[in-house]
Parts: C-alpha cells; structure tokens; sequence
C-alpha cells in the first residue's frame, strides 16, 4: 500500500495552476490580503520581528513590518509572529493554516525570484496540504490553532513547490517536516507571548524541511501511519480519509477571514453585538447582564482560557482572545473590536471596567448551536464520512480520552437534556443538502442577549460569520480589514489592487506595496 505522504508528495508535484478553479485563486488571494493586513496591525508584535534578525542571516526574503530582509525560514518566522499575535488570521477546514500557506510560500518565492503566478499556486498547496492534515487529527490532543504541526506540511509542500522538487523529493520534503513535530503546550499558548512563535517555529522548519530534500536528505515515507509514528501520538483515532479528494475539494475555498481579533468560534458573537450596536448605539454603562449561548467548542476554549487567566493585573490581548465573556466585554465596552483594543496600554486602562463586565456576562453551550456546526461538516465529503464511520465503542474510546487529556466532559448532565431536547424535536426530519459545489459554509454560531438596566433586552443570533468565503460579505470584510490594519503604515488601495490582480502583479511589486515603506 502506498504511504499517505507519497500520494500527497505527487499530488504537490503534479500540480498546476490551470488546475485550480477562479474561485480557489481569488480565495487565496484574500487570503494573502487578510494575512498581510494581520501582520500589520499587531503593533505590539514588531520588536519579536526585530529579535529575528538579532540571529537569522541575511538574505532575499522581506519582513513585512520592519523591512529587512532576511532568509527565507527566518523571515517567515518573523512575519508569522507578527500574524499570530492578535489572532486576527483565518482559517480554513481544518486549520489555520494561513500563517505558513502565506508567509512561506511568499518569503521562498521572493529568495527564490519565482513569479506571482508561482506564488499564488504554493499558497493553495500549503493550504490543501495542511488542512487535511489537520483533519485526519480531528479526534486528538491537540485542536484548532494548537495543531501548529499542520504548519510544518504546510510550509513544506508550499516550499517544495517552489523550489520545483519531483514527486519524491516532496514526499521526503514532508517526512522532513514531520520527524520531530511540534506539540503545543497550553501554558505557552493561552496567556503568554510566547504564543506569537506557535506558527513560526513550524513554518520556518517546513521551510527548511524542503531545501534539505532539495539537498538530497531522506525522510520517512509512512511517518503518519506506521505504528511508532505521527498519528499514534497526534491522533485518538485518525482519520485518514480526510486526506483524500486532492483535487476535487478545495480546503482553500473553506477560507474564513475573521472580521474580529479573537478564537474563530466567537466570530459570529462578535456579528451578533455589532448587529445589536447598530440599533441601540453604544450600550457601555447601560448593561445589566450578558449571555452569549455558543457552541461546545466555544465552551471548550473559554474554560482552558479561564484556566490561565491572570487572577490580578491587567487584561491581556492573549489571554482575551480565548475567553468569550471577556471578548464580548471588551466589544461593548469599547462599542467596536478591531486591533486598537488589543493594545496593551488601552486593555490595561480599560481592565476594571471589562472584568466588571465580563463578571455579568454567562456563557453557556447550546447543544443546538453544536448541532449547527455538525450540519456543516456534511458540506465536506470527508467530514460526512468520518462522522459516520463512528461506532458505540468509538464515542466511549474517545469520551475517555478527552476526559483524561482535557480533564474535559464531552457530555455533561445538563449538556445530555439539551441533547435529548433536540434530538426529539428532529425526529422526522432530513438531514440538510449538502452543497454539491462552490464555496463550502463553515458554521459556528452564537447567540448574545444583552439585558439593559432599563429591563430592555437586545438578542441576536448569528450562524455564518460575515467573512466566509461563502458569505456575500467576504470581500468587503477583507476590503474593510486592510484598509482599518494598514493605516498610517501602507496605502491600503495599492495594496488591494496589487493582490487582487495576482498574478498580473509582479511579485516585487506586491512585496513592495505589502512592506513598510
């Protein structure tokens, strides 16, 4: 049987840019947009960029918010901590790949002198090859931005595509990239800086991953499968199937540009306060109370965040962007959330107030809005499969396994009533379509009511966050994002219109309108 890895090293090979549909290039190209424009408006990120320098080697590849330049693996690694710092990325099924889909490919291509063309097929690649690694480790130790290994095949692949290796050259690439993969530690991610090296550190070891098979270096063609290997310490059951449909599913039209700073899953409740906002004006001062109804896996990451908040001093821009009450604190306090209220000197003026706020706001999961998100994943044919193929002794193997490795309950008492609730008012009812083509949904819904101290009450609930790419509102979140991160540092149209015109544009000439000047 043919190693996992071989058949994506070919697939990466064989390639074309004629291969990719319009609507797979104009995804990637917003997210190149999206991407620069993160890295851009973390401020508070730019001495970790400079520190890059202090030991990296000189070379052809730009880091963006200082200029210099620098080796590829370690301009990509000072761009991707810039990108990471206020977690205003994106994502795609499965996996914020974006850091390494974008930040690699554009620092090999410019040390590289490859075209724009070159360019916008290696970030597509990255993401379709680290997506689906990412899903075949759904059911894992690790999740959502904490796969950082997905960033090692990711950058992998998008490099050796680059740098023209055969099918076997990229196979071993990859193997590289995955030898000594990275396990995310909570205690560095979820209130510390060192968060901001989560997706750099990989990105510039996939890079490197891809010059050494270039040199001739060998790596293990069955590392995912064999019995020592990838998936016996990443996954609790893997699900090799999600590799499949190169091709046909393109991961890169999955893309979510976040219109907020914070976790993905709290995208739509910061939708559903702006909708609120809208038709009450600013409510600081007038709220008595806050519920935000989310998903499990919204519940999920505000615990772990509670879990390392600071018990005194100042809220953080890292701790607050995994716990929804203080993300929605924090957007009704200031009437608006953007990359001004991640900066350090503004949350510590503002602390009082928003743990004020964020002490009468209760978050709560709402089985329905999980339901929400599992409807979705029928939109992927891999993801449909995998849920299928699910047994009895499945969900008590892998109930155990969150329960030893989270110290986390999938179903908890008060979670089972609301299960059964819904459970029983479907009965009878067809599953939804699944989309046959375009632009998949990912849902992650929220419900946030806010009660007034004049016993007014404000509930919005929002199912798809404004910046899916299947949303009408994509490109104008991704307009407006660019525009509001690159301010008084780049002209934010020239910009726009060097990356949506890719790849007419010349790579020199998008770096140029993309760097500090």
């Amino acid at each position: 049987m043919k190693a996992h890895l071989a058949t994506l090293g070919e697939w990466v090979a064989g390639v074309r840019i004629a291969d990719l549909p319009p609507a797979t290039l104009q995804a990637a190209r917003y997210q190149i947009l999206d991407m620069i424009a993160a890295a851009h408006g973390a401020r508070q990120a730019v001495p970790a960029a400079r520190a890059v320098a202090d030991f990296a080697g000189p070379g052809r590849a730009t880091v963006l918010v200082t200029g210099a330049k620098l080796g590829p693996a370690d301009a990509a690694l000072a761009n991707c901590a810039c990108s990471m710092a206020e977690d205003f990325d994106d994502i795609v099924w499965m996996g914020h790949t974006c850091h390494s889909a974008v930040f690699a490919p554009l620092a090999v291509a410019e040390h590289e002198g490859r075209s724009s063309e070159e360019l916008l097929l290696a970030v597509v690649v990255a993401n379709e090859i680290g997506g689906r690694l990412g899903a075949s480790c759904f059911l894992g130790p690790l999740n959502g931005q904490m796969w950082t290994f997905i960033h090692l095949a990711g950058a992998a692949a998008g490099a050796a595509k680059l740098l023209g290796l055969d099918a076997a050259r990229t196979t071993h690439a990859l193997a590289i990239s995955l030898a000594q993969p990275n396990f995310a530690l909570q205690p560095g991610f979820m209130a510390p800086t060192s968060k901001l090296l989560s997706a750099g550190t990989p990105t510039a070891t996939g890079i490197q991953a891809a010059y050494f098979a270039r040199a001739g270096m060998t790596g293990a063609a069955d590392i995912l499968e064999d019995r020592r290997g990838f998936w016996r310490r990443f996954s609790f059951l893997p699900l090799p199937g999600m590799l499949g449909g190169l091709g046909s599913l393109w991961v890169t039209e999955t893309l979510t540009v976040k219109s907020y700073p914070g976790c993905h899953f709290f995208q739509t409740a910061g939708a559903a306060v702006d909708a609120i906002l809208a038709r009450t004006g600013r409510l600081d001062g007038r709220v008595a109370a806050v519920r935000v109804e989310t998903t499990k896996l919204g519940m999920e990451v505000t615990r772990f965040a509670r879990g390392y908040a600071p018990a005194d001093g100042p809220v953080t821009p890292v701790n607050s962007n995994f716990d929804l009450a203080t993300t929605v604190a924090i957007h009704l306090h200031a009437g608006r959330l953007g990359s001004a209220e991640m900066d350090p000197a503004w949350l510590a003026a503002a602390t009082p107030a928003l743990r004020a706020l964020a002490a009468r706001t209760r978050v709560e999961h709402d089985p329905a809005l999980t339901a929400r998100v599992l409807e979705g994943s029928r939109a992927v044919a891999a993801g449909r499969n995998a849920l299928s193929s699910l047994g009895p002794r499945d969900l008590v193997r892998l109930i155990a396994k969150y329960r030893d490795e989270y110290r986390s309950s999938l179903l908890t008492p008060r979670e089972l009533g609301g299960w059964l609730k819904l459970a029983a008012g479907r009965v009878g009812r067809k599953p939804p379509p699944a989309p046959t083509a375009g632009a998949i949904p990912l849902y992650f819904p929220n419900r946030v009511t806010v009660e007034l101290n004049d016993g007014g009450r404000e509930t919005e609930t929002v199912d798809l966050p404004p910046g899916s790419f299947a949303a009408p509102t994509c490109g104008a979140v991704v307009t407006a994002k660019v525009l509001q991160e690159t301010a008084g540092r780049l002209d934010g149209k020239r910009l726009l219109e060097a990356a949506l015109a890719l790849p007419a544009t010349p790579l020199a000439d998008l770096v140029s309108s993309a760097r500090k000047p």
